[in-house]
Order: C-alpha cells, then structure tokens, then sequence
C-alpha cells in the first residue's frame, strides 16, 4: 500500500477544510455588504422622490419649506447612489428650484413642470436600473398630463 495518495490527499482536506469556512465566510460577508448597500440606495431614493413630490404638489408657501428637506434628501443620495443618478438628481432640484420664482407665467411654469416629469422620469429609469427592478421605465403605455397636478391616460 503507497502513502503517497494519502498523505497527499490528508494534506489537501488539511488545506481545503480552513480555505473553504474562510472563502465562504468572505463570500457571505461581502454579499451581506452588497445587500446593505442596495438597502441604502433605495432608502436614499425613497426619500428623494418623496421630497419631489411633496415640492412639486405643494404652493409656494410650501415649497419654501420642504426645500430644504428635499437638499438633505439628494445630499444622503451624493453618498450612496452611482455618478449618474446623482447627475440626475441634481438636474432634477436644480429644475424644481424655478418654481420658486415668483414672476414665471403659467406658460413658464407649465414648461418647468413638463420639466421635471421628464428629469423624474430619467432619475427614475437610472434608480431601478441600478436597484435591478425589472421595468425599468414604470410609466411605458401611460402619457402624463402635466399641468399644476399630473394625471394619466393610456398611450394612443
């Protein structure tokens, strides 16, 4: 009987043994860094498009005040979110801050919130992308009307 093929093999569960618990415990420890990641991620856009749409229905009057919560909203996305859904974000309040202008006519006003549909419709594509939500875009088939209060209808 040759001890050769079995010391080898003696060696080889020696070595496998320890580098598998440590490569499966990297394995689960980065997969649970990526799932705490993504969480952040969707929490920080949550709380985005909630600001957005708070200020964009709210009066003027409002809007004063939920501004603020909607730049602390897009400061914790800067954090966690990819290049280019921050670049989208900031297109996004950067365009709704016209609404505060107190000398834009309906007509203005109107072209600022066909605006900011179509900035929140890029923001949103670019945020289920990056969370792996299957549809990227949720409004396909539907047009929005867009005027003080957005409202849908079936694609024609």
């Amino acid at each position: 009987m040759e001890l050769t093929p079995i010391a080898v093999t003696t060696v080889l569960v020696a070595i496998a043994g320890p580098l598998g618990i440590t490569l499966g415990w990297w394995l689960g420890r980065r997969g649970e860094r990526e799932r705490q990641q993504r969480d952040e991620r969707k929490t920080a856009y949550v709380a985005f498009v909630h600001a957005l749409i708070r200020y964009r229905n709210g009066t003027d009057d409002e809007r004063r005040a939920i501004r603020e919560e909607r730049w602390a909203a897009f400061a914790e996305m800067v954090l966690v979110a990819s290049p280019e859904v921050v670049r989208a974000a900031s297109y996004q309040v950067s365009a709704g801050d016209r609404l505060l202008d107190e000398t834009l006519d309906s007509d203005t006003r109107r072209a600022v919130y066909l605006d900011l549909w179509e900035l929140n419709r890029t923001f949103t594509r670019l945020a289920r992308t990056d969370l792996g939500i299957a549809a990227a875009d949720p409004w396909e088939g539907i047009d929005p009307v867009v005027d003080e209060r957005i409202t849908f209808r079936p694609s024609r």
